[in-house]
Order: structure tokens, then C-alpha cells, then sequence
């Protein structure tokens, strides 16, 4: 068999006799490829046991051994842990192994008798048997004594023999225990090392002293003091007496692969009892001069600092780890056992001849050894030990190892520091701390909060134990830059991961958030040597981008032999430094090396190289002047490829230079780093959602109360953040510290690092949301990111989570509450890539940096999914030329698995998916005046689940890419509000907004009738003029299964209507009742029906009401009846659950449903449910709900029909919930929910793009919200959406009220009624003096714009009017239809009343 590194080589040995293959094997005729058996001639892998050798060469001592190979750390570790840890049960096992002595034999003697019996004792035993019974058994066949004798001669022969092995084992295991024991408690001497030392050190001493002077005065250039003029170490050597070892001690009883000894050291070149009178003549002792040159230039001095008299002596314990690779020497624990002995003379002050040993202080002797002890102790005193890497493989803190890519695309909601002046924002890279120097800056984006940088920085790092800190700074003109915020990426998650992109990183500043910035993190290593099998280095792969250590050692002969200084005298040195640039730009900067033409810097920088062909490199050597400018010495210059091929080919280390006189040495280390080009525009800007997280807010427990001070409790909510963006959040629930949500919110993503942030917070009406806690989700905690076979990623969702933890503030510390919630994942479909798939077009990124009079920064569209890419190419077209064609052939299935559902034209059928993520990409917003503005997007949604970043002009080009997750499409619609920006969110007001169903747009998108990159232009509503461009993408949902009581089917509007009752019991002393029916909605009154007198078969009549249901599979409808009293309290006739949710309950019809009381008899009630999305109308801290109607045939009656809605109390101490609902759009009746009907052409418009019908299903219903016969409207009568925005004449009269809530004290109240309309009150009636059910009949003209009346009712008082009540009243389908309206209000509060109001439109 051929071996893998070279497959022209074969070994075909013999094949031992003992291998049998049984001819019944399976695979007889196949060679095994198992370790366990392998065959004669075959290279493994991994064949360390036996050196790269095949298995069946016996090979070293360890082929005869049971022993495992101490050269194998791992192989001892094992054999420690089955001899429990002991390291003397190791050393015991291999000290009594030699090399000689046989495997262990197993025979039948050794299985039944114990080791204490036997010890091949019966080999002696065996001859002596024979000998007696050779004796006896010659005896008897007649032998005589010479046969005796000669068998007694076998016997003596056979006992000598075995005497001399037995004694010299004796002798042997003697020496080897007594040795052991002299190595362990006596030194050994070591004089052949220190006779040998004292002749190399005479030859090695001089040398070493030059390289310590050269290495010492590059490093002491570096570190002079400003107020000195330099320092130079002038003179320096250790003697001629070399150090020597006094005595060595073994310590034998260490693991295999250990060796540990104590020796003992002394360098004591003042003792002089061990030298000859010749020595004594010849030596020299160590002294070094430090020359500290005091002053300036010419009136400069120079004072000696002398070192002299240096002795040294210490027991320092070794240990050297063996393994198996060359130079066998793992590494080298090094420490000293106990402090050692230093001693010296030092004279700072008067050199030899009259210096002064500064030992002689006092105190000071004492005081600078006990700071040497302090600095070495942590170091290496014991028990600490310095441990010296001797395999190579030691990491350098100072090599660059790897390039980490920083791609920093854009900042948004960046906060300032100050109130004044403008942010003009850039970001600092820094590398292992914020306050290190940076490494990297950004361009500096003028006057914005969002800015858009688009850059890639390249940071070179020696490992991934550090982090990249990106610090966000304001740039000021004449003062200090000030800190935004600073955030930063651990690097350690690039040991798994190459590549951290679409990250969202939170700008924090002092714990609190500021903004965050959209990045992305690639790491690129330095690839490292590989062998071959027969040991060879692999060469490196060629690249043209790498890094590049650039060192600048020194330069000679500077400035020729004469150098002339700055008044024309001649001197004979300069103060040399040198700046090297690369490509222009300044790479390094030496210090000055004073007095000398022959300067010393061994400096160098490292430099990442994008193009090695591309780079020139440029040295100047300047002399410094003190009192005239800086003057140039000479130059050099280079391309990088050129000095290369100098360096490697040529062996070049030093240069001429050029215009001027001297020589330059440089050298050059060169990494490649293969990398290839960073697309910016490939990964954030346009990440398509991967899948989306669903995640189930269950509860909050003891949450913390920051209304404590006014009495009150907590009105927490829950949301979900990406970065600083609210993607989803739950209603508040209003004085409760352990809240019960149980809602479901769905937040898409496009990466496996977009974490989300759950956070708990306390509404506030008028001030901001305080925050009551937050945790974080892990994205990879539910989701597996995998990859097929051709390096796609394959984003499958783990086991859905249930958690409950702990709440912390924004510093990351634990804060009171607990969170419980669920959450899971669910991908997009995705179908496998192209192979040879070309990048898409470019064109919409060239688009985004266009600013058109405002600026702002965001996401650019998602690219073009393998989705879209397979519908692209799966058109009519492909399917008429099918596969044979040349056609690409329609997958099956996605990446995940999953079925794909095609259209008869052979495209993904996308309307066939219940369930997916719309993307819709706002790509720039026409006003009519100028404004700072925002947009919102919502599906589903009372709450947008994006905001732009705003931007301020006519023309807002935003070019940001939301994207909203669909639950069922065949009820969800798209609304875009655009909203003049406030930084308090609830300050926001309305612009403009379009209101589509998503239905229509997915269906346009699978008919290709959208063009995402430039979009369709769709008119505002109540903005004349206003306009805004959108483009569409659908990616459908799988592995997702939607829980039915999460159905937009489910959550509605449920109208009552209460017909009669029947044999109810009799309460009064006639024989009747007097019965009424109270209807509760979850313990929460919601109506209350007016008594019939004397019966107990009343029937009702006008008792209509409609009450929200958030949930109406979990909700109670509750009916109670009563017989009414004019005194004392009612009695209770009887009681009973409605239901209001089965599976044979369907929308939009009214069913009527007799149900029995539990006093006895039965009560009839017609029930009417309407689907809506219900959206809450908050007062202060208090809610009131209203209604958004979701489901319309065209938003040109997107804030349709208005019917009076009965709230209920709910909740204590003053606030209530659910009270004055009203409906906001138009209902289901107008939907056209179950009849296709054939597709009308959307124009680009809103109004042709909207008005498209999606169902119809008429209402057979008496219960009308406008109580006409057109309530129930179709599609094709739908008026345009402009019909209301150019302001229609209605007559609106203001007739009577009913049960108005009492005011004064007397029980009474002096009502009026006023009329708003937008922001502008329009009437008001006369008030009529103490009444609860005042008449005014009073009518006027007004123009409508909105749509909308808001009518409110008010009692009179000399100083202050107080409120009775409010409603809105839609007339929008009065003005489409033309018919009017007649009909009872509902008062908000419940309890406030009733109003009664007509409304009339005018024809011109």
C-alpha cells in the first residue's frame, strides 16, 4: 500500500506466520483498515508509539514493554490516575524496569500460586528433580558412577551458573538503591563542567559583553529622562572568572519524563583562593560604567556611574520535561529555593579614584536588596517557578500572530455628552484596553447622531486573549475630544468562529446605553508550519497580503569623517533619529541617539500589507538640532517586493545610503496572512433573516416598585431588544409587582450573534419608561448553526427553552424581579446555492451613500436570498426548456429538508405559506414641508417593531431595510407610520401612514410585480403631497406550527345582543321579577341591561353591546340576572358562562345561543365575533383601550365605521382597563373574507396598490356598526383613501344624553358637549343646568380631514369644567357610502354615559 505522503513508495515485508485470515471473513479478500489489526506494509496516521514506523517493526525498548512511553505526557497521566495520583508509585514502577528483563509471564504455575511463593524458584527446582531422577532411572538400567558423576558435573555446572547471575543482581540492585539514596542526600561536584567554563568563558565573555552593550543602549535611548542629555553604558564586562557550580543534587524518584535538580551556583569574581599567581596576574574583574551626560549640547558633562565587584551565589532547583520531538526538551522550571546572596559596589559620584559606595548609607544596602527580593520573589522564588519554553512553540507577546478585519458600518442614537455644539462622531480602536494608544480611527462624520462610516480597519494581535475596545468620540474644535461611549468585542469567540458578523454592540457610558454601532469582526492567522511524514517542512502558502515586520538595527559612518554642527563647527558626532514611512504615511519614529555617528536603535513596527507589490518604503535619518531646525543626514528608499528579493535571495542586510554619506542595517520578517478581499457590502447591510425568534413573556415575579413614593405599584411591560431598537413588547398591566403576560412575541434575525435583550419595564404616560430589570438571550442557545457539504450555512433551531431568571440592571448586576419566559427558533426557507453564482448587483449599495439633503445611516436592503435567487430562475421560461435544456432543475426540497411548494409556473408559492418574515425596505419619504422625521413599521402590531433612524428635509433618502414577521397572512397588514421625531417616543406626532394587506403584497411579489432595489411608490395618507417608496421580500417560515390561541382570529371585538329570557323565578309578591341581565367579561363588568318590569319572560329590546376580548379562548363571559328593587338590594334570578369560543364558532356570523341559569330558566343572547387587533389607548398610568381595526378591503376605509364599544372596570385604585374602546377601522363585514375574487391591477399608488379586495363574505348579522344597511360594504364601492384627506362637509348634530355620571354634590351635573376636530375644537353646546339626560338638539357644518369626531362631554363649574366623558365617532363610511349616521354613543368611562349623535354628509 502506497503511503499517503509519498504514493510511489511500497513496503511489502513478509507476513508473519502467526497472522491467519479466516476465509469466512467478510472482508478477506479487502485489507484491514482497523489500528487493532493492521496489515504488513500499511502507513497510519498517527503511528507515534512506534516513531513513524509501521506497526509491525518492533521498534525501541517499548515494543518489549507494558510500560507506557514516558515520552507521551498523556500515556503517564493515565498510568498516574490507575496508580491514584501517586507519583512514587510511577517512579517506583519504572525504576525497577530494565530494558533486559522479560515480559511478565502468564503461565498455569503464575495463574494458581501466589508471587510471595514462587519466583522462578522452579527452574531450580526443575533440575534438581532431573538430576535425582536421571540418577535413579540410569541406576536401574544398569548404569554406573560415571553416569552419576556426570550428572552431578550438569547439576554443579547449572548451580554456579545460576549463583553468579543471583549475586551479581544482588550487587547491581545494591549499588543502584545505595546511589539512589547519595543522589538524594549528598551534592555531587561538578568540576569538569567548571573546568571546562573556565576555559569557554574566556573566549564567549567578550562577545557577550558587546551584544549586552548594544542591546543596552537601544533600550536606554528609549527610556532617557527629558531632563537628561543621554545615557550611554560606556563600559561593561563580567571578568575573566567564570561563574561556576558548586555542587549538583539528583532528586530520582520523579516521573519518567522529569528530571529534577537542585544546584547550587556562584559567580564570586573577588574570590581569588582558587586561582594561580599566573590567573591572578591576567585577571580582570566585572565593572560596568553607566556615563549619565548632564546639560545641553556643547556645555554638556558627562558623570560616571561605576558598578564594580559584582558576586552572586544561589540554589536554584531545575526541572527538565522530556518529550518526544528534538531537541526532547519540553520545557525548564526554573527557582530559586531560598533568596541569594548579592553583593556589590556602587559609585555613583567620583568614578574610581574618589567614588563613594553608596552601600556604606545606612539602611540603603538593606533597602535595595529587599526591593531585588521583591521583584524576583513573585517571579521565581519558591514556590513560584520561571518556566522556559524550549519546543518553539512559545507565543511571544510581541509576535503578531493574526489580523482581525473590523468592519465598522454605521452608529445610530448615539447621545452627546454635553447640550451643546454638535456630534460630529469617529471611533478609536483600541487593542487590550480603552486607555491603550489606538491602533485604528475612523473618518469623522460631521453634525449626526447616525452616522455611516463604511471602513475596514485591520488590527494585528499576538492571540485571542485580548479584546478590541471600539471607542466612540465627539471631535471638538479648540478643546479635548469628549468620550461618547466605548464598547468591545472578546476575541476568544473567534477560536471557534472565524468570523462575528452582524454584530449589534450596545455604546455603554458610566453603565448606562448610548447608542450602538453595526460591525463586523473577521480573524485571519498567520498559518504555521506543517511537516510531512519524513519530517520536511510544508512550505507556507504564498500571499500577497500579510504582515510585515519591519526592524530599523542601526547605521554606521554617518555623516562621513567630517560632520560639521550647527554654527559651522567641526564636532565628531551627532544626535541621529530616523522615521520610516510606508506608502507616505509614518510608521515609526526612533529616538535621538546622542553623540554618536554610529547609532543604535533596534527598532522595528509591524505593518498588516494589503498588497506586497503595492508598498514602498521610505527611511530619513535626521540630525537634531538644538538650536536651528532638524537637519536631513540621508535617505533610503525601497519597494517592499524589491527589499524582499534583497534579503532572501541576495542575502543583503546592509545598504547605502543615499543622499548623504553612512550605511543602514535593516532586516525584514515576513508573514503571509491569505485572507482574500473583505466585501463590506456582503454581510450586515445585507443579511437576510436567518429565521425568527418566538419568544413567550409568562411573568414577572417581585418586581421592583419605583412608585413606591406616590402610593402606587409598578405598570410593568416586557420587551425584546436588538442592540437599542424595541423589536416587540407586551401591553403594560397596571398596579401589579407580579405581572402575568403569557404573549407571545416573534423578533426575526439574521445572525447566530444578533443576542437579544429582555427587558422589564414600569409605563409612564408623560414621563420616560423606567427600566425594572433585564437578561439577555444567547441566539446560540436555540439555535445550531451547521454547514452543507459546499460551506452553506444551515440554521437549524434547538429544544425550545423555558426559563425563569434572575432580572439585572444595566451594569450587569443582580436587581429584584425574577422573568420567566420561552423561547425558540425557526428558519427561513432556504434553498441551496449556486456554485457559480456571480455577485448581484451593486447598484442599491452606490445608492445608500447618497445623503440627498439629509443625513443617515442603517442597513441597506438584504441581498438577494438563495430563495429568490431558485424563483429568479424557476420562471416560465425555465420550466418551457426544462433540465434537458440546460435548464437548472427545480429543487425539492430546502437545505433543512423541507418540501418546497410550487406554483403551476414552476415558481415558489409563496402565498401557500401561512407564516414568514416581509422585509420591507424604506428607501427614501417625499414631505410636504420640511421636517425631522422617523418611520415606523409594523405587522400585527400596536407597537413598531422598527424605527428608522430619523433624518431631516422634504426629501428623506433612509434607504433601511425592517423586517416584521407574518402570523397569518391572510389577516395581517403592513402599516408604515411616518412620524415628525421626538426623543420621547410617546411625543411623536403623525405625519402620514399607508396601511396594506400583506396578503397583496406577497401576492405581487410572487407575480414579480415588485422591484425591491428601486421600490413603489405609495401616497401618504393625511399628508397632501406626501409620499414614500418601499420595496417587498417574503421569505417564508417553516418548522413553525402557531398556537391557536396566539390566532389574529382569536383577539377581537365580541358584540352581545341580548334577546330574552324565559321561566325565570319569580322574586315578588305578584308572582314576577322585575329582571335585568349584568354581563361580566373576566370578572370585569362590561353592560348592564335595563329592567323589564313584571315578567318572567321578558324580552329586550336595543340591549347591543361590544366589548374587546384580548384572548377569547382563555376568556370567561359571565351573565347574571336580577330582579330589580326601588329598595334594598336586587336579588339574583339567576347566573350562567356563555361560551364565546368553540371550533364550530365562526367569524362574522351571528349565532344565537340559549343557555340555562342556574335559579332556573334560560337566557338567549346573540353573539357576533369580529377579529381586530386592539390597541390600548393609555391615560397617565392608566389604560384605555381602543381598537385598530386590522381587516379591511381598502384602507381608503382604514379608520372605518364607528360602533359604540362598552368598556369595564377593571383593575383598583382608580385605574381601569378596558374602558372607552372604540373602533379605529373599518370591520370583517367589509372584508370580503371566504369569495376569491380575480386580482385587480395594483396601480403605484396607494390607492390602487390597497383597494384591492382580498375575501368577501356578507353579515348576515343585525348587529351593524353603523345600524344601516350599508355597514356591510364591498370591495368595489370602497372610495379612494383620498377621500377623507382632501376635507369633506359633514353635518354633525349633538341631540340628547343619557345616564350621564353625576358631578356636583347635589347628584346632578350642568352638561355640555364640545366638538374636536384634528387638534382644533370646531362646537360646543350650551350647558343645561342640573340633569343627568340633557337635551341640546344643536347641529352644525364642519369640513373633516381625519376622519374622525372626538366628542367629549363636560360639566359646567364657575372655575374649573370638569369631564364627564368622551368618544370618537369614525365618519369615514358616511362620507364613502352617503348614508347617515344615527345612533348612541358610549361614554369613556364606562359609567360616564351616553351621548346622542347624528351625522350627515354634504353634497356640494
Amino acid at each position: 500500500m502506497a503511503s499517503e505522503g509519498n504514493p510511489e513508495f511500497q513496503v511489502t515485508p513478509p507476513v508473519p506466520e502467526a497472522v491467519v485470515v479466516p476465509e469466512t471473513s467478510k472482508q478477506a479478500n479487502e485489507p484491514s483498515t482497523s489500528p487493532s489489526s493492521p496489515v504488513p506494509g500499511e502507513f497510519l496516521d498517527k503511528r507515534e508509539r512506534n516513531h513513524g514506523l509501521p506497526d509491525w517493526y518492533k521498534v525501541g525498548w517499548t515494543s518489549f514493554s507494558e510500560l507506557p512511553d514516558p515520552a507521551f505526557e498523556e500515556h503517564v497521566d493515565a498510568l498516574k490516575q490507575e496508580l491514584n495520583g501517586s507519583v512514587d508509585a510511577v517512579a517506583e514502577r519504572y525504576s525497577t524496569a530494565r530494558p533486559d528483563k522479560p515480559i511478565e509471564h502468564t503461565d498455569m504455575i503464575s495463574q494458581y500460586l501466589s508471587e510471595a511463593y514462587y519466583g522462578e524458584w522452579y527452574h531450580n527446582a526443575g533440575a534438581m528433580i532431573v538430576a535425582v531422577a536421571g540418577t535413579y532411572l540410569q541406576t536401574k538400567l544398569g548404569g554406573g558412577l560415571m553416569g552419576c558423576l556426570v550428572i552431578g558435573a550438569f547439576l554443579g555446572t547449572y548451580y554456579q551458573t545460576s549463583i553468579r547471575r543471583m549475586r551479581r543482581n544482588i550487587r547491581d540492585d545494591i549499588h543502584r538503591e545505595l546511589m539512589q539514596t547519595n543522589l538524594m542526600t549528598d551534592l555531587e561536584s561538578a568540576e569538569w563542567i567548571n573546568n571546562f567554563m573556565s576555559k569557554f568563558w574566556l573566549i564567549y565573555e567578550p562577545g557577550l559583553s558587546a551584544q549586552i552593550i548594544s542591546t543596552a543602549d537601544s533600550i536606554l535611548v528609549e527610556n532617557t529622562p527629558s531632563f537628561l542629555d543621554s545615557i550611554r553604558l560606556s563600559t561593561f564586562t563580567l571578568g575573566t572568572k567564570a561563574p561556576r557550580i558548586e555542587g549538583i543534587k539528583t532528586y530520582p524518584r520523579t516521573e519518567p519524563n522529569v528530571v529534577c535538580m537542585d544546584w547550587k551556583l556562584s559567580f564570586v569574581p573577588n574570590d581569588v583562593t582558587d586561582l594561580t599567581p599566573r590567573d591572578l596576574e591576567s585577571k580582570v574583574n566585572p565593572k560596568i560604567v553607566l556615563t549619565i551626560r548632564l546639560g545641553k549640547g556643547m556645555i554638556g558633562a558627562g558623570m560616571p556611574i561605576l558598578l564594580e565587584d559584582i558576586a552572586f551565589s544561589g540554589n536554584m532547583r531545575l526541572k527538565f520535561k522530556f518529550y518526544n520531538e528534538f531537541p526532547h526538551i519540553k520545557s525548564i522550571d526554573a527557582s530559586f529555593l531560598e533568596p541569594p546572596h548579592i553583593d556589590y559596589v556602587l559609585k555613583p559620584v567620583g568614578g574610581e579614584t574618589f567614588g563613594f559606595d553608596i552601600n556604606n548609607i545606612p539602611g540603603l544596602e538593606s533597602f535595595i536588596k529587599d526591593q531585588i527580593h521583591a521583584t524576583l520573589g513573585p517571579m521565581m522564588y519558591a514556590p513560584n517557578v520561571y518556566t522556559v519554553d524550549m519546543t518553539g512553540n512559545a507565543v511571544s507577546l510581541d509576535d503578531k500572530n493574526g489580523v482581525v478585519a473590523v468592519t465598522l458600518y454605521s452608529a445610530s442614537n448615539l447621545k452627546a455628552t454635553d447640550f451643546f455644539g454638535s456630534l460630529d462622531p469617529y471611533v478609536s480602536l483600541h487593542l487590550g484596553n480603552v486607555h491603550a494608544d489606538p491602533v485604528a480611527l475612523t473618518k469623522c462624520i460631521e453634525d449626526t447622531s447616525n452616522p455611516k462610516w463604511n471602513e475596514t480597519h485591520y488590527v494585528l494581535i499576538n492571540n485571542l486573549n485580548d479584546s478590541v475596545f471600539m471607542q466612540v468620540m465627539d471631535r471638538n474644535s479648540g478643546r479635548k475630544d469628549a468620550v461618547v461611549g466605548v464598547t468591545n468585542v472578546e476575541l476568544k469567540q473567534l477560536e471557534e468562529e472565524r468570523s462575528l458578523e452582524g454584530l449589534n454592540l450596545v455604546v455603554m457610558r458610566n453603565g448606562k446605553p448610548v447608542g450602538d454601532i453595526k460591525a463586523d469582526v473577521r480573524y485571519f492567522a498567520v498559518p504555521k508550519p506543517e511537516k510531512k511524514e519524513d519530517g520536511t517542512l510544508i512550505p507556507l502558502p504564498e500571499s500577497n497580503t500579510g504582515i510585515l515586520r519591519f526592524s530599523l538595527l542601526e547605521c554606521r559612518e554617518l555623516g562621513g569623517n567630517k560632520r560639521r554642527s550647527g554654527f559651522g563647527l567641526i564636532k565628531s558626532d551627532m544626535d541621529a533619529y530616523a522615521v520610516v514611512q510606508m506608502n507616505g504615511v509614518e510608521k515609526m519614529r526612533t529616538k535621538v541617539f546622542k553623540h554618536s555617528p554610529n547609532p543604535t536603535w533596534n527598532k522595528y513596527v509591524d505593518v498588516f500589507v494589503q498588497d506586497v507589490n503595492a508598498m514602498d518604503i521610505s527611511i530619513t535619518i535626521w540630525n537634531s538640532n538644538e538650536f536651528s531646525d532638524d537637519s536631513v543626514v540621508a535617505r533610503w528608499s525601497s519597494s517592499l517586493k524589491e527589499l524582499r528579493d534583497q534579503i532572501e535571495n541576495d542575502k543583503q542586510d546592509w545598504w547605502n545610503l543615499q543622499d548623504g554619506s553612512g550605511r543602514i542595517h535593516l532586516a525584514t520578517t515576513w508573514k503571509p496572512v491569505p485572507m482574500g478581499a473583505i466585501n463590506i457590502n456582503a454581510s450586515f447591510k445585507n443579511a437576510p433573516p436567518i429565521g425568527v425568534v418566538r419568544i413567550k413573556m409568562n411573568s414577572g415575579r417581585d418586581l421592583k416598585n419605583v412608585e413606591a413614593l406616590t402610593g402606587g405599584k409598578s405598570d410593568p411591560y416586557a420587551r425584546v431588544l436588538s442592540g437599542l431598537m424595541v423589536r416587540a413588547q407586551t401591553d403594560p398591566l397596571l398596579d401589579n409587582l407580579d405581572p402575568v403576560w403569557n404573549t407571545a412575541l416573534y423578533v426575526p434575525v439574521h445572525s447566530v450573534r444578533e443576542d437579544l435583550t429582555l427587558e422589564v419595564m414600569d409605563y409612564n404616560d408623560i414621563q420616560k419608561d423606567k427600566s425594572l430589570g433585564l437578561t439577555s438571550l444567547i441566539l446560540k442557545d436555540i439555535i445550531d448553526e451547521q454547514a452543507t457539504e459546499d460551506g452553506q450555512p444551515i440554521y437549524i433551531g434547538k429544544e425550545p427553552l423555558k426559563r425563569t431568571v434572575d432580572l439585572q440592571n444595566h451594569e450587569r448586576t443582580k436587581t429584584r424581579g425574577v422573568l420567566s419566559y420561552e423561547a425558540s427558533f425557526h428558519p427561513t426557507l432556504e434553498l441551496a446555492q449556486e456554485k457559480e453564482k456571480e455577485e448581484q448587483d451593486k447598484a442599491a449599495d452606490a445608492e445608500a451613500e447618497v445623503q440627498d439633503a439629509a443625513v443617515g445611516s442603517a442597513p441597506a436592503a438584504p441581498s438577494e436570498t438563495p430563495a429568490d435567487a431558485a424563483a429568479d430562475a424557476t420562471g416560465p421560461a425555465a420550466a418551457e426548456q426544462g433540465p434537458e435544456n440546460g435548464a437548472p432543475a427545480l429543487p425539492e426540497k430546502d437545505i433543512h429538508g423541507e418540501l418546497i411548494k410550487y406554483t403551476a409556473d414552476n415558481k415558489i408559492d409563496y402565498i401557500a405559506y401561512n407564516h414568514g418574515i416581509l422585509s420591507v425596505t424604506i428607501h427614501h419619504v417625499k414631505l410636504a414641508e420640511r421636517e425631522k422625521a422617523c418611520v415606523e413599521v409594523m405587522i400585527d402590531s400596536n407597537d413598531a417593531q422598527y424605527t428608522t433612524t430619523p433624518l431631516k428635509g422634504v426629501m428623506l433618502p433612509f434607504h433601511e431595510t425592517a423586517n416584521a414577521f407574518v402570523k397569518e397572512m391572510d389577516f395581517s397588514r403592513l402599516i408604515v407610520n411616518v412620524k415628525k421625531y421626538d426623543e420621547n417616543e410617546k411625543e411623536r406626532r403623525l405625519i402620514g401612514h399607508i396601511n396594506i394587506p400583506v396578503l397583496d403584497i406577497v401576492r405581487k411579489i410572487a407575480q414579480d410585480g415588485y422591484d425591491f432595489q428601486t421600490g413603489t411608490s405609495y401616497d401618504l395618507l393625511d399628508c397632501a403631497g406626501g409620499a414614500i417608496q418601499l420595496g417587498f421580500k417574503f421569505s417564508p417560515i417553516i418548522h413553525y406550527k402557531m398556537d391557536p390561541a396566539e390566532s389574529l382570529e382569536n383577539q377581537g371585538n365580541l358584540t352581545v345582543t341580548l334577546v330574552r329570557a324565559s321561566n325565570l323565578k319569580a322574586a315578588d309578591r305578584s308572582g314576577t321579577s322585575d329582571p335585568y341581565v349584568v354581563f361580566r367579561l373576566d370578572e370585569a363588568k362590561v353592560h348592564k341591561s335595563e329592567p323589564v318590569k313584571k315578567t318572567l319572560n321578558p324580552v329586550f329590546k336595543n340591549e347591543v353591546f361590544t366589548v374587546p376580548v384580548l384572548n377569547r379562548t382563555v376568556s370567561k363571559l359571565h351573565a347574571a340576572v336580577y330582579d330589580w328593587d326601588q329598595i334594598g338590594s336586587d336579588t339574583l334570578l339567576g347566573e350562567s358562562s356563555i361560551p364565546i369560543y368553540s371550533e364550530d364558532f365562526e367569524s362574522f356570523v351571528a349565532r344565537q345561543v340559549d343557555v340555562p341559569l342556574t335559579g332556573g330558566g334560560s337566557l338567549v343572547v346573540r353573539l357576533l365575533w369580529q377579529p381586530q387587533l386592539l390597541a390600548r389607548k393609555r391615560t397617565g398610568t392608566s389604560l384605555f383601550s381602543a381598537t385598530t381595526r386590522m381587516f379591511t378591503s381598502a384602507p381608503g376605509s382604514a379608520f372605518g365605521a364607528s360602533k359604540t364599544i362598552v368598556g369595564g372596570g377593571i383593575g383598583a385604585g382608580g385605574k381601569v382597563l378596558g374602558a372607552g374602546i372604540d373602533v379605529l377601522e373599518s370591520g370583517f363585514d367589509r372584508l370580503n373574507v371566504f369569495k376569491k375574487k380575480e386580482q385587480a391591477p395594483v396601480h403605484g399608488s396607494l390607492s390602487g396598490a390597497a383597494t384591492e379586495p382580498i375575501m368577501h363574505r356578507s353579515s348576515t348579522s343585525t348587529v351593524s356598526l353603523l345600524s344601516s344597511p350599508s355597514a356591510s360594504v364591498g370591495a368595489d364601492d370602497a372610495a379612494s383613501i383620498n377621500t377623507t384627506s382632501s376635507g369633506s362637509t359633514v353635518q354633525i348634530t349633538l341631540v340628547e344624553g343619557r345616564n350621564l355620571k353625576a358631578m356636583d354634590r347635589g347628584g346632578t351635573s350642568d352638561p355640555y358637549a364640545r366638538v374636536r376636530i384634528g387638534n382644533k375644537v370646531v362646537y360646543k353646546t350650551k350647558h343645561v343646568k342640573k340633569t343627568l339626560t340633557p337635551v341640546w338638539n344643536e347641529s352644525f357644518v364642519a369640513k373633516v380631514d381625519s376622519g374622525k369626531l372626538d366628542i367629549k362631554v363636560k360639566d359646567k363649574n364657575t372655575l374649573t369644567d370638569v369631564d364627564i366623558g368622551d368618544a370618537v365617532l369614525d365618519v369615514s363610511n358616511v362620507l364613502q357610502s352617503g348614508q347617515p349616521y344615527d345612533g348612541w354613543l358610549k361614554l369613556s368611562p364606562a359609567d360616564a354615559g351616553e351621548i346622542h349623535v347624528r351625522v350627515e354628509a354634504m353634497r356640494d
